[in-house]
């Protein structure tokens, strides 16, 4: 029953997108970028239809970022990328924690939007191994559970961020672009 309400709201945030997507495509010129996605050798047009996002609009020389996204369900991935690259990030994909330790010790990662729970694997399981990979990714938890005791192991963890399913994808956009562009833990004063 979780999984039907979760995947009611996952298409829901998706149709919401598509329509805000066809409406901003009336209204601005068709850019096509074409990135070469590391986990998929083939070219991939990304940001059709969109325009740059505004951080990427005021700042063009802005570091470029990497962020993996880690989850079992391959549309919250896909949302979730596609959030992301308009914002010119790097994404990496992993569909369980296996995969997630395996990017974390082969790519250089910013950022790790992470589920706590997979089939594999939970995310603390995962989320240690990435830590003997990469001491110092920033990592935030996405989550449909919130035990008290787990959240408080990923926090011990280095955990930043907590996001509960079905969540607001501009507010983890913004969360997510704060810590990168923040790494101190200092809030953007514009905020």
């Amino acid at each position: 029953m979780i999984f039907v309400l979760i995947l009611l709201t996952v298409c829901l945030i998706m149709t919401v997108m598509l329509i805000k997507r066809r409406q901003h495509e009336n209204n601005k010129p068709i850019i096509a970028a074409y990135h070469r996605s590391p986990l998929n050798q083939s070219d991939q047009p990304t940001g059709q239809g969109l325009a740059p996002s505004a951080f990427a609009r005021t700042n063009p020389d802005a570091p470029s970022f990497s962020i993996m996204i880690v989850d079992d369900q391959q549309a919250i991935r896909m949302l979730l990328r596609e959030l992301f690259e308009q914002e010119g990030m790097t994404v990496y994909e992993a569909c369980n924690g296996a995969s997630a330790i395996e990017t974390a010790r082969e790519k250089q990662l910013d950022f790790i939007l992470l589920d706590l729970k997979m089939p594999d694997m939970d995310g603390i399981a995962a989320l240690r191994g990435i830590r003997k990979a990469n001491g110092a990714v920033q990592v935030a938890m996405i989550t449909a559970f919130g035990d008290p005791g787990t959240i408080e192991t990923a926090k011990q963890l280095g955990v930043q961020s907590f996001f509960t399913k079905p969540f607001d994808i501009e507010q983890v956009k913004n969360s997510v672009m704060n810590h990168l562009l923040h790494p101190a833990g200092k809030e953007d004063p514009q905020e």
